[in-house]
Order: structure tokens, then sequence, then C-alpha cells
């Protein structure tokens, strides 16, 4: 009987163990399951060292408009330990081109984010705690114009709210078309401080719809989708009185071909940097004078010729001088000049202010020499 209890009493111990064994079993499969289905994040927050703030309008807001690079800027002004920051310094912070800079100082100062304290240097200074955003809030400020002069006086502060610009475009139908056409040069719908801005350009700067929507499809092959900067780049063209439709379309035409040409010019020369305001006269210069991608590639070969491999605006621009001074206008011609020098490498190059002869000039000289003195010998 003994015998019998505990064969009994280990069969239901088993049973017991092996009920417990598959229960186990099946809780952790199903927190295997579910640990498959989320990811679960930890922050160390010790390790972070020292921290900043963000404005939760960035994250909730505006984070998903805005370019990568504009938010690199922010961060990097934000996380600055000075109150005013110059954009040089954040363009060095974060390996972006200062124009770069300049751009998204103005995309987050159009959004409130920042604040421009002084425009020579393009210094912004850090934002204070952000107001709640209200319906009625003002999403526009106009700028006064001085009625005689291409300039624009002090800030004058006529704003409006988001639903006076939305009642000016139901009276005013070529608003609204702007407002409307706008945004297919930006590949997406503006806000209502961004109507604000195009409001400013159309009714104080008297800019007309389609002068904003050709200047705005301009800046889209620049690559630049911001109003802030459409605005910009209309307000200096303002101040440089070009304020028509024509006159636009010239200056746009002008520029696309400087552009054009100074690619070129930075092709020949094998430059990927920007080009100096200093090297952009001589670019200039050249292009008026017509020197085409054929000439350019012999200075260039003369230059590096003369320095010794190296690239030198200006010993180019005086070759470039001295066949515009000789109406040379052709390789052929380079040639001839250069055979009349008695070499074909040309290498010298005259100066006003240069006295120096080449080798090629020294041994003309010399052979000439020597050829008189056998005449007279004989």
């Amino acid at each position: 009987m003994y015998v019998r209890r505990s064969a009994c009493g280990l069969f239901l111990l088993k049973f017991l163990f092996g009920l417990i064994f598959v229960v186990c079993c099946d809780i952790i499969k199903k927190q295997n399951n579910k640990s498959e289905k989320t990811m679960e994040y930890k922050f160390d927050v010790d390790s972070w060292g020292g921290q900043f703030s963000v404005p939760c309008s960035v994250a909730t807001e505006y984070l998903k408009t805005s370019d990568g690079n504009y938010v690199k800027v922010l961060l990097s002004i934000l996380a600055s330990p000075a109150r005013t920051v110059n954009s040089s310094v954040i363009a060095n912070a974060c390996g972006l081109n200062e124009d770069v800079v300049d751009d998204a100082v103005i995309h987050w100062t159009s959004l409130g984010v920042l604040r421009i304290i002084d425009k020579n240097n393009s210094s912004a200074q850090m934002p204070t705690a952000p107001n709640p955003v209200i319906q009625h809030s003002p999403v526009g400020i106009v700028e006064s114009v001085k009625p005689r002069e291409r300039a624009v006086d002090k800030k004058v502060v006529v704003s409006y709210s988001l639903q006076e610009i939305r009642e000016k475009a139901e009276k005013d139908k070529e608003l609204g078309r702007l407002f409307k056409e706008i945004q297919n040069y930006l590949n997406r719908d503006i806000n209502g401080r961004e109507m604000g801005i195009l409001d400013d350009l159309y009714e104080v700067y008297h800019f007309d719809v389609p002068t904003i929507l050709i200047t705005a499809e301009y800046c889209n092959t620049l690559g630049k989708y911001s109003v802030p900067y459409l605005h910009k780049l209309l307000k200096d063209w303002f101040e440089h009185d070009i304020t028509t439709y024509e006159q636009a379309e010239a200056e746009i035409v002008r520029r696309t071909e400087y552009n054009s040409y100074e690619s070129m010019v930075k092709r020949c020369l094998g430059l990927t940097n920007r080009l100096t305001s200093h090297q952009q006269e001589f670019v200039q210069r050249w292009k008026s004078a017509g020197i085409d991608e054929s000439l350019l590639e012999i200075a260039c070969e003369k230059c590096l010729d003369g320095t010794g491999g190296k690239i030198n605006f200006k010993y180019i621009d005086t070759v470039i001088a001295s066949w515009v001074n000789k109406g040379i206008k052709t390789p052929e011609q380079v040639k001839a000049d250069d055979e009349s020098f008695g070499g074909k490498n040309g290498r010298f190059v005259a100066d006003e202010k240069d006295n120096s002869f080449s080798i090629d000039k020294l041994e003309k000289i010399a052979k000439n020499f020597v050829l008189r003195n056998e005449d007279t010998s004989q």
C-alpha cells in the first residue's frame, strides 16, 4: 500500500512539473512574439553630457517641411553657448556654405524660431519662449517702402492675421492666384506666414503675380524652394530698380548665362569651390570680352606653364587682356601670335608693369644677334 501511494505521488508530481513547464514555455513564446513586433528604446541620459533646448514647434510643426541642412544649422545655433552667432562660424561647424546658412536663418526667422538682430553680419539671436499658436495670430509682417527711393525703411509693423490674409485673397483674385500657383514651384502647400511674405511682395513692393512666379521658377532651377529666399531675391532686385516683368526676365537671362559661363570656367580650371567676388569679376570680364572655352583652355595652359602648375586668375587675365588688345579671337590667331614670338608655347605675356623677358624671346634676340655678327664679318 505504501508503495502504491509513492508511485501515485510520483506520477502526480511529474504531471505537475510537466504542466508548469508547458505554461512557462507558452509565456516565453508570447513574450518573444511581443518583442518581435515592438521595439523598446532606452536612453542613457547620464551619457549625454551637455544638453540644450529645442522649441517644441520645430519637432511638431516644421520638422517635416524643413530641409535637413536647415535643421543642422538650427541645432548648431541652439547648441551654441553664445547668445548671438555668426553665419561663418555656423557654416564651419556644419560643414556647409555660408549661403546655405543664411537661407536657413531666413527660413527659421520666417517661422518665428530665430530672430535676426544684425543684417550686416547675418547674426541670429536665440529664440525666446514661443508664443502659443492661435488661429488669428499675426502671420504677415509688411515693411514700409520709401515712395521716391528704391530702399526699404525701418520695419513697420503692419501685420495680418491668417483670416485677414485669406479674406484679402478672396477679394483680390490675382493674390489668390499667386497663393495657388506658387505651390507648384515649391512642391508643397504654403502656410499662413508664407502667405504674409508673398502678400508683402505683392502689396508693398508692387511686384505683379507673373513677375513673382517667374522669379519663383528661377529659384526652383537653383534648388531654392523657400519663400523667404524668394522674398530676399526680389527685395534685392527692387533696390536695384528691377521691378517689372521684362526687367526681371532680363535679369534672369543675365544670371543664367553668367552661371553657365562660370560653370564652364570652373570646369576648365578644375575648380569646385565657390568663386570669390574678386574671381567673379575676372570671370565677368572674360565673358564680356567674348572669351570662349577654347581660348580659355589655351590661357589656362599658358598659366600652368608660367606658374609651375598653379592656377592664377591674374595671370590668366593678363594673357586674355593681351589677346583682347591685339584683337585675337580664335585659337588660330593665338597660334599665329605665338609663332611670331618664335615658339609654339608662347609663354611670354606682355604686361604694362612687367618689363621682364621670357626664355623664348631671349633666345630669339640672341639668334638675331648672332646672325647680324655673321653678316658683318662677311
